[in-house]
């Protein structure tokens, strides 16, 4: 092999790694989180029949509940993908809804994605204060003559 051939080789061989380097450097990182959700188990579901602790047996313990008197369990799973500087995207998102009535027992369930999410918008509120707002100035100055001079107070004797 003459030396222009080896060369061209190593020029290559080196071109074809730094293009695997940066092909790979542009795939996704992916996490999951969450339940892992198999189909089987949720057909079982039985309206009326079920109560939470048969739903427990069958599909595990819930991500969540519902606060109140526990009468929702939430199983959830969220699939994310963070590219290269960038910032985690949601790609995914399960959520089984689990309704239980009065009586305990299972009264409906609800299977929902990333379509029928919402996003909530947290506002900055605030309440506003009586009196009047005072500026930087009237904060300093403010106070200017309101002091008592005279020897009714602690030490002034």
């Amino acid at each position: 092999m003459t030396r222009h051939c080896k060369i061209k080789t190593v020029l290559g061989a080196v071109l074809l790694t730094s293009s695997l380097a940066l092909s790979s450097a542009c795939a996704p990182v992916i996490h999951n989180h969450g339940y892992v959700f198999e189909d089987a188990p949720i057909e079982q579901l039985q309206r009326g029949q079920m109560t939470a602790e048969q739903v427990k047996q069958l599909l595990g313990t819930p991500t969540t509940s519902s606060v109140i008197e526990n009468q929702t369990y939430y199983y959830i799973y969220i699939r994310t993908e963070t590219h290269t500087y960038k910032k985690p995207e949601e790609v995914e998102r399960r959520v089984l809804a689990v309704y239980f009535g009065d009586d305990g027992t299972l009264s409906d369930y609800g299977y929902y994605g990333l379509e029928e999410g919402n996003i909530v918008a947290f506002i900055d509120r605030f309440t506003p204060t009586s009196g009047k707002e005072m500026s930087f100035l009237q904060q300093i100055f403010g106070n200017l003559g309101r002091f008592d001079s005279g020897g009714g107070g602690a030490g002034g004797n």
